[in-house]
C-alpha cells in the first residue's frame, strides 16, 4: 500500500479525487491500493530554550527559567521536537498508516517549507521504508495527474529539506540568543520591555526607519525650468531647457532663478537650429505573469491591500477556488509545457469575461514561456476551471481579474510605438523634446497605461525654428515617498538598491533580496505586532519604540546586506552546493560575536526614552520568585555578600544583586 501524507486536508482531497475518490477513513481517504493522509500545516514544534537549560536556573512565578546573560548562549547540542497540541490525534493516525505501508509520497508544497514540514514528520516517526516526492503545482485533475506520473524519489529533493531545517534553527539560535542578550542589557540599563531580534525583521525595520528620516529631515529646494515653444513650418513644440554643466548643481537642475529670468530674456524671439532629430519605431512584448511580490506591489497600489492580505487572498484562489496556480512563487515565467492548455485557460476566461478574451490568440507564444528561465515555481496563472463569480469575495475577484488579464496579455500583440527624440540649439543653450505615439495598442488593450501620447511635428537635423515663447517654471525637490506595504515588499525583494558597497550591491542583484515570497507579508505582520511599525493609511511609519530599538542594536545585525548573504547561502544549500553544518556554525560563531559585544552602554539611551515599568496591580513593586530569593540567599552566603535591602519584595533589587555577584563570579 503507498501512503501519500498531503500537506493539508484540502490538498489531500484533490489528491485522491484526481486518483480516482476513494472512500473517507479516519484522519485519511482510502483508494484501491493507496491512501492519502494529511497534516494540517507545521505538526512539531521546537523545544523552548528552557528545555537545554539546567534546572539550577532559578524561574519565575510562572515557572519559566529567568534570562541570565551567563546562560548564553543556547546552543542544542541534540535538537529537541514536540508534537503540536493540537497535531497530536493526526500524527497517531500517520503513525499507524506508516506501518502499514510499503512506501510514501511526500505530498508537501513545491517548496523548501513544504519539503521540511512532510520530512520532519518521517524523521520524527523513524521513517525507514522507501519516500517519493510529487510535486505540485497544479491542483487542477489533470495536474495532479500528470505530477503523479512523474514523482521522483524524495532524495533528490534532500537540499530543499536541508535549506529549510538550516533556516529554521539559525533562526532560533540567532534570534533567541541575541534577543535575550540584548534585552537584559537593556533591562538592566533601566529599559522596559523585550528587544525582539529577528534575521530578517531587523534589517527590513532598518530600511523602514531610514526612510522615515529621510522624509522627516527633507528640506525642498527650489528649482528653475524653462519651457519654450519654438515654431517650425511643419508646426510649434515645446521644449526643456537643459542647463549647461557650468550653471547645473550635481543632479543637473538651475537653482537660481535670476540665472533662468537671463536666459529667458535671451532667447525669447531668437532663431535656434535643430541639432539632432529622430524618429524610431519601437514595440514591448506584455508583461510577464505575476510573482506574489509583483502581484502584492500592484494590490497595494490599486487596491491598498496589504501583504498578507494579497497572500491570503491568492491562497484561497489556488487552494479553495482552484482558480489560480501555485500563488508563494517568485517566477513570473512559465514552463514551455503549459503552452499546450492555452486554449482551455483562455476558453474558461471567456466564459466570465468574453470581451477579455475575443482578441486573444492560443498560438501565440510569449518570452514568458521560457524552461531556462522558470525556478522552483512558475508565475501565477488561472487554472482551466471556470470561475463561480458568485462564490468569490470582492478581493478574490479583483486578484483573479488581474491575474487573468496579465495571462490573456501574452496571447495578445507587443505593444507597438513611435519615439521622437528633438535637441535644439537657441542662444547657446540647448532645449530637449520628447514624444511618443501609439501605433499598435496590442496587449495595453487590457493593461492600459497612463502616459500621456505627445507627437511633435516633423522636423530634420539643420532646420530653423524660432523661439516664440518661454515662460519660467519654479520647481522644488521631492521627498522620499514614505513605504507602503507594496513597496516595501519591492524595497525586500530589491535588495541591492540599499548597499553601498558595489561588489555586494552587485551579487545582491543576482539574488531574491530579504525574505522569501512566503515570509515577507508575515514579517510585516509581525512588526506591527511587536509595535515597531504602525500603518496610516497605505503607508507605513516606524514608532518611537522601532526607531529607538534600531537606534540600539550594532550595524551588522540590520544590514540587509547579511540577511540577503544568509538568502543566498540557503538557496546554496537547497542546490546541494552549499553544506548546512558548515553554514550554522558560522551563523553561531557570529551569534557569540553579538552576545559578547553587547553591553549596557549602547541601550542607556533607549533605556532613557523607555523607562522600565516594574509595577503590579496594586501600584507595588513586582515580588521575586521564591526560587529567585533562595538563589540570592544561595549567592549571598557562598560570596560572603550582604543581601540588599528589600529584596524580598522586589524583582528589581533581587534580579540586580544576582547579576551583580554573578558578574564578579564570573569576570569574562
Amino acid at each position: 500500500m503507498r501512503l501519500i501524507i498531503a500537506e493539508k486536508p484540502s490538498f489531500a482531497r484533490t489528491i485522491a479525487g484526481a486518483l480516482g475518490g476513494g472512500s473517507r477513513g479516519n484522519g485519511c481517504i482510502e483508494g484501491g491500493d493507496w491512501i492519502v493522509t494529511w497534516a494540517f500545516g507545521p505538526m512539531y514544534e521546537q523545544a523552548m530554550p528552557d528545555e537545554y537549560l539546567p534546572d539550577s536556573v532559578p524561574a519565575t512565578a510562572k515557572g519559566s527559567k529567568i534570562w541570565r546573560k551567563e546562560d548564553l548562549p543556547i546552543i542544542p547540542d541534540k535538537w529537541l521536537m514536540h508534537p503540536r497540541s493540537d497535531a497530536k490525534a493526526q500524527l497517531n493516525i500517520i503513525n499507524n498508516l506508516l506501518k502499514k505501508a510499503t512506501d510514501i509520497v511526500n505530498a508537501g508544497d513545491p517548496d523548501r517549507e513544504g519539503q521540511l514540514l512532510i520530512d520532519e514528520i518521517l524523521v520524527e516517526q523513524n521513517n525507514r521504508k522507501p519516500v517519493f516526492r510529487i510535486w505540485l503545482q497544479d491542483l487542477t485533475t489533470s495536474g495532479v495527474q500528470k505530477a503523479y506520473q512523474n514523482i521522483k524519489p524524495n532524495s533528490d529533493y534532500d537540499g530543499l529539506y536541508q535549506a529549510a531545517l538550516s533556516r529554521s534553527r539559525c533562526d532560533w539560535t540567532l534570534g533567541m540568543n541575541v534577543t535575550r542578550a540584548y534585552t537584559l542589557d537593556y533591562q538592566k540599563a533601566g529599559g522596559g520591555g523585550v528587544l525582539s531580534v529577528g534575521r530578517v525583521q531587523t534589517p527590513t525595520l532598518n530600511i523602514i526607519v531610514e526612510r522615515d528620516r529621510q522624509v522627516e529631515n527633507f528640506i525642498a529646494l527650489p528649482y528653475f525650468g524653462i519651457t519654450s515653444t519654438f515654431a517650425h513650418a511643419n508646426g510649434s513644440f515645446n521644449s526643456e531647457w537643459v542647463p549647461s554643466e557650468d550653471i547645473a548643481d550635481p543632479e543637473g537642475r538651475c537653482i537660481k532663478k535670476a540665472i533662468a529670468d537671463q536666459i529667458k530674456t535671451k532667447i525669447d524671439g531668437k532663431n535656434g537650429t535643430i541639432k539632432m532629430a529622430t524618429r524610431k519605431k519601437a514595440k514591448k512584448a506584455p508583461p510577464l505573469p505575476f510573482s506574489l511580490s509583483a502581484l502584492q506591489m500592484i494590490a497595494s497600489s490599486k487596491w491598498g491591500y496589504g501583504a498578507q492580505q494579497v497572500l491570503d487572498t491568492a491562497q484561497k484562489l489556488y487552494e479553495e477556488h482552484k482558480l489560480t496556480t501555485y500563488p508563494r512563487t517568485d517566477c513570473g515565467y512559465l514552463a514551455e509545457g503549459q503552452h499546450s492548455e492555452a486554449g482551455q485557460i483562455l476558453a474558461a476566461i471567456g466564459k466570465v469575461n468574453p470581451s477579455l478574451v475575443c482578441n486573444a490568440d492560443p498560438k501565440r507564444k510569449s518570452k514568458a514561456f521560457n524552461d531556462k528561465k522558470v525556478t522552483a515555481h512558475t508565475g501565477i496563472i488561472p487554472t482551466a476551471k471556470t470561475a463561480n463569480v458568485s462564490a468569490l469575495s470582492e478581493a478574490e475577484l479583483n486578484l483573479y481579474g488581474i491575474i487573468a488579464r496579465h495571462y490573456v496579455a501574452q496571447f495578445l500583440p507587443d505593444f507597438e510605438y513611435e519615439t521622437t527624440v528633438i535637441e535644439v540649439e537657441c542662444e547657446s543653450e540647448m532645449f530637449l523634446t520628447k514624444g511618443q505615439v501609439v501605433t499598435v495598442e496590442g496587449w495595453r488593450e487590457l493593461l492600459p497605461s497612463s502616459s500621456k501620447e505627445s507627437s511633435p511635428p516633423v522636423v530634420a537635423k539643420g532646420d530653423t525654428v524660432r523661439c516664440d515663447e518661454s515662460k519660467v517654471v519654479e520647481k522644488k525637490t521631492k521627498a522620499p515617498s514614505r513605504f507602503t506595504e507594496g513597496t516595501l515588499i519591492k524595497a525586500m525583494s530589491g535588495i541591492a538598491q540599499y548597499v553601498d558597497d558595489p561588489k555586494v550591491k552587485a551579487v545582491l542583484r543576482e539574488s531574491a533580496g530579504i525574505g522569501t515570497e512566503a515570509t515577507r507579508a508575515n514579517i510585516i505582520e509581525t512588526l506591527k505586532q511587536r509595535n515597531y511599525i504602525k500603518t496610516k493609511g497605505k503607508q507605513i511609519i516606524s514608532s518611537d519604540h522601532g526607531r529607538m530599538f534600531i537606534d540600539a542594536i550594532p550595524g551588522r545585525i540590520k544590514d540587509p546586506a547579511v540577511t540577503a548573504w544568509w538568502e543566498q547561502q540557503m538557496s546554496e544549500i537547497a542546490e546541494s552546493n552549499a553544506s548546512a553544518e558548515e553554514f550554522l556554525n558560522k551563523i553561531n560563531e557570529w551569534m557569540k560575536t553579538l552576545i559578547s559585544n553587547s553591553n549596557l552602554s549602547q541601550f542607556e539611551q533607549a533605556a532613557k526614552a523607555n523607562p522600565r515599568k516594574n509595577t503590579n496591580s496594586n501600584g507595588g513593586t513586582n515580588p521575586p520568585t521564591k526560587k529567585m530569593v533562595a538563589f540570592a540567599k544561595k549567592l549571598s552566603e557562598e560570596k560572603d555578600v550582604k543581601m540588599p535591602r528589600g529584596y524580598t519584595k522586589s524583582f528589581d533589587i533581587t534580579k540586580k544583586f544576582i547579576d551583580d555577584v554573578l558578574k564578579k563570579k564570573n569576570p569574562n
